[in-house]
């Protein structure tokens, strides 16, 4: 071989190949595909009753709880953007396999992905007690739960850069509703806001924040799906308009609601939110509360699967399997852990619980991996698993 040929082969070997040119092109998430993805995964079931849990806890100043956690997970997620700029070639799975090592690492993974099989569980089984209790009574909650599963687990197959055209999809065939907001907006009584903090303490407010805040959860996910976005140098910016287009929709529903109803009506009433769509009337619509609760499922649809895919990227970075393979095998545990609920109290408490573990994994355990990794001085490295088969065998047709 002469001189020449090796300098040839040499240069060919130093071209990415064409499985990595696709894997690229495929999952490579632009600006505001990152930001509809953390923005659509906040927005979930919680809304409905998010007027009712701040009044609750805090009477009718609990629109200023809806702020509070606002900023609080704007710094959680500015605590994730250092773990993601400390570590750019890793996601979740992978920091932790680095600043702990391979086992410890590999069990906190564990714990977070058991944390997104029960969300997604929670999540799609909380919304077809709502379709049952306002559509459908004597439907099968069984049947109705897994033809749920069926759409969410098929998009979740499809990885990260269908899941942000979906996310960006979601968003604008949902944003509507708010439309929906201005007949009982026409029905408030100002009166209802003052005095702004009678019989309000400050402990009050972060109560009531801290329920606000785990209807927030989602941005945690960025950890996972960071490796994915075109400039990560926009990721800070991307998650930051995606979490204030969600305070400002739980802040503009809170206040209407409050607004609407009395201080003691809106404690008793279980979906603040849905009873308002009721006095909502057009001519040739008698039920629209009905239409957005059947609108709502593309915003469970596309939390569910991303909790989903998310879930499965623990076994396909610790496993031998393919990614769609790896999302599927999470099948029967969100099955079961949806089917155990069979009323709304256990769903209540479920909620409860979860929500402040949903609490703790987006704020807690960033803050604690980003101060070990900095004591440890551990940072950087590239553990991305390869590209799946099924792109191969694609790029090998084509």
């Amino acid at each position: 071989m002469t001189q020449q040929q090796e300098q040839q082969q040499q240069k060919q070997l130093q071209k990415p190949s064409a499985v990595q040119t696709d894997e690229h092109k495929r999952r490579s998430l632009g600006f505001l595909e990152m930001m509809f993805l953390v923005q659509t995964v906040q927005v979930g079931i919680g809304l409905f009753n998010l007027p009712r849990v701040v009044v609750e806890e805090a009477g009718h100043p609990g629109w200023i709880a809806v702020l509070i956690a606002g900023v609080a997970a704007h710094i959680a997620i500015w605590i994730c953007i250092l773990l993601t700029r400390r570590f750019p070639d890793l996601d979740l799975y992978g920091m932790l396999t680095r600043v702990y090592g391979k086992w410890i690492g590999w069990f906190f993974g564990a714990v977070f992905m058991l944390y997104c099989v029960a969300m997604s569980a929670l999540v799609g089984r909380t919304y077809v007690e709502v379709v049952q209790l306002w559509m459908f009574p004597t439907t099968s909650t069984n049947m109705f739960y897994l033809l749920l599963l069926l759409p969410c687990f098929y998009a979740a197959t499809a990885g990260p850069r269908v899941l942000a055209r979906l996310a960006t999809l979601v968003f604008f065939a949902t944003s509507w509703m708010l439309l929906l907001l201005i007949a009982p907006a026409r029905q408030i009584t100002w009166d209802y806001y003052f005095p702004i903090f009678f019989n309000t303490t400050l402990w009050d407010l972060t109560r009531a924040a801290w329920k606000v805040g785990a209807s927030m959860v989602g941005f945690e996910l960025l950890l996972i799906f960071h490796t994915f976005a075109k400039d990560k140098k926009k990721t800070l910016k991307a998650a930051s308009f995606g979490n204030g287009i969600t305070v400002f929709i739980y802040l503009l529903v809170t206040l209407v609601s409050i607004g609407f109803y009395s201080a003691g009506q809106i404690i008793k009433v279980l979906s603040p939110t849905l009873h308002m769509f009721q006095i909502v009337e057009l001519p040739l619509i008698e039920r629209i509360e009905h239409i957005g609760i059947s609108t709502w499922s593309f915003l469970i649809v596309n939390t569910v699967c991303t909790y989903l895919w998310a879930g499965g990227r623990f076994l396909y970075t610790f496993g031998k399997w393919s990614e769609p393979v790896c999302v599927l095998m999470l099948f029967p545990p969100v099955f079961l852990i949806g089917i155990m609920g069979r009323d709304v109290f256990f769903l209540t408490k479920f909620e409860l619980y979860l929500g402040t573990i949903g609490g703790l994994m987006s704020t807690v355990m960033p803050l604690f991996l980003l101060l070990s990794a900095m004591i440890l001085r551990k940072r950087g490295g590239t553990s991305a698993p390869p590209a799946p088969p099924e792109d191969s065998q694609e790029v090998s047709v084509s």
